[in-house]
Parts: C-alpha cells; structure tokens; sequence
C-alpha cells in the first residue's frame, strides 16, 4: 500500500466550527500516536471560517469541477480559486500529494455521526467499510444529482465525509467534537491495520442511495409556506411509507409522502439547504456485498 498522507479537511464551510476545534485539539495531543501515515490539516474556507459563514462567494463544497464544465466566470470567486490551491498543494498531483481526503462537516439535522459517498468508487467503499464495522455508521451514498456536483472528496483517488449532527451552526458542542476525534483518531488506525493485513472487511456495506431531493410547500410568490411536519422531525434514517405526513402548511392542511415505494429521508430541514430548496432528501437502503476488489483497488493508492 502506497497511502503516506491523509488529507484532513475541516471549515469547508466556515459556520461549521466543530471539526476545526477538534483538529486543533487532536494536532495538539495526537502527534505522539506512532503510525506510518501521516495526516496533511488544514482549514478548507478560511476566509469564511473568520466571518463565521458558510462561505464568500459560492459553496466550496462545489466548487471542485473539472473546468471545461465550469462557469468561467466563476473563476474569480474565492472559492473557485481557493479549490484550485488544496488540489494543487494537496492533490495527488500537488506539491504535498495526499491519497485520501476526508472531508468534515457538521450539519442541523438530525444524523447522528454517518458517512456521506458520493459515487460508488472502489476504494471509498473500502474505506468507509472498515468505519462502518467499527462503529455502525450509516452512510448516505449520493449520486445520479446532476444539480449537486463538485464535491471536495470527488478530487481526490479516495475520499468520504463524515457528517455529524444535529448541531447549530456557529455553536461549540462538546459531544460533537468528542466524535470527530475519535473519527480521526480511528481513521490512521483502521488504515495502518489494512495495511499490514490485520483486518478484513466486513461480509457487507450498507448504505441509504439517494434518489431526490424534494423541496418545501411553497405559495404563489415562492415564499416557504409549510413546516417540516412534527411527526417527521428529527426523523433522519427512518422509514417512510405513502400517506406519512412531511409537511404542514399554513392553512394547516398536512403534506403527505405519496410515494409508492419505502423511503428513508435524510437532512430533514437541514438550515443551509434551505437556499438549494431541499426539504429533505429521499433515499433507499441498499446492501452491497463486499469484494476483495475494494482491498486490491485501496492498496493501489
């Protein structure tokens, strides 16, 4: 296995100030851990992360776009520039090349520690099953959205993000930067496993695929007119079957699923997701089965 170095990415978005307090505090206490992979941190919004918003100009976490599909005008946002600089310093390519990038977020909603995926590369799914098997995450395996592109992790050979919620933006919780260490702290020690074959994956991969996006009840003017119904709050990874309520609107008539088929939503009334006009998102739980191919493919980095 070639892995050296793992790149760290906290304050993508600058109102998530949890990932960065727990990377500040784990550069202080970790460096004493003896392993043979080293990890790259660094803050990937700072200018943001200093005025305590989501981001300057554009979302960062979209701005990771091969350039012929790229607004060229976009060239000049902060973001646009400030992707183009972690990939040429941290990419695979760049001047300090880093094998995985682990991307990490806080979120409003509802979803305990997970794992979110986006597309079904080898190597993630090797990654993110040897974090599953340790700790029961679930992971949201998002794809086929042509309008949510230009993912961080997308830049990098392997990659995942790791989602923990719910927490307010700009609020310091101790519970959920105790997570996030532990999360880094494991990640060097599951790899460093692999890699000396002491650890085998797990028979199977769980994961919730995502299938859409709905948005909420709005009236003439295109103003929010409906609230996440009280049944389906804080309802992440659950279950939901047609005639459930979702939404309750102002005239108080509840907006049900309609939906034939069992779906199980994620990033209920997630704040930031309010501007994407995203509710929620719709998913369906698929089991893969795991393949020495992920190991063959992960030891290729």
């Amino acid at each position: 296995m070639t892995v050296q170095r793992i790149l760290i990415v906290s304050g993508t978005h600058g109102n998530e100030i949890n990932p960065v307090w727990a990377v500040k505090h784990f550069n202080r206490v970790g460096k004493s851990l003896i392993h043979d992979i080293k990890y790259e941190f660094i803050i990937g919004n700072p200018a943001a992360y200093e005025k305590g918003c989501r981001y300057i100009h554009v979302d960062l976490n979209r701005s990771f776009k091969e350039s012929e599909n790229f607004d060229q005008h976009k060239n000049s946002f902060y973001e646009t520039k400030r992707a183009n600089f972690l990939v040429d310093k941290f990419g695979i390519d760049g001047s300090i090349p880093c094998q995985i990038a682990i991307d990490l977020h806080t979120t409003t909603a509802n979803m305990g520690t997970s794992i979110v995926l986006y597309g079904r590369r080898l190597k993630d799914f090797c990654l993110a099953a040897l974090l599953q098997n340790k700790f029961g995450l679930p992971i949201y395996l998002h794809e086929k959205d042509k309008s949510q592109t230009g993912f961080l992790v997308e830049a990098w050979p392997c990659g995942l993000v790791i989602e923990i919620g719910a927490v307010a933006q700009n609020f310091y919780d101790s519970k959920i930067i105790d997570r996030f260490s532990v999360i880094i702290r494991s990640l060097r020690e599951e790899i460093d496993k692999l890699k000396n074959n002491l650890i085998e994956l797990p028979k199977e991969l769980v994961v919730h695929v995502h299938q859409r996006s709905i948005d909420y009840p709005r009236d003439e003017k295109g103003d929010i007119d409906g609230l996440i119904h009280p049944e389906r709050i804080n309802q992440d990874w659950k279950m939901i079957k047609k005639g459930d309520p979702l939404f309750l609107d102002s005239q108080g008539i509840t907006h049900e699923y309609e939906g034939d088929q069992f779906v199980w939503p994620v990033f209920i009334g997630e704040v930031a997701y309010k501007e994407k006009k995203i509710a929620m998102s719709y998913t369906k739980k698929e089991v893969i089965c795991s393949n020495n191919q992920w190991v063959y493919e992960f030891e290729s980095l």
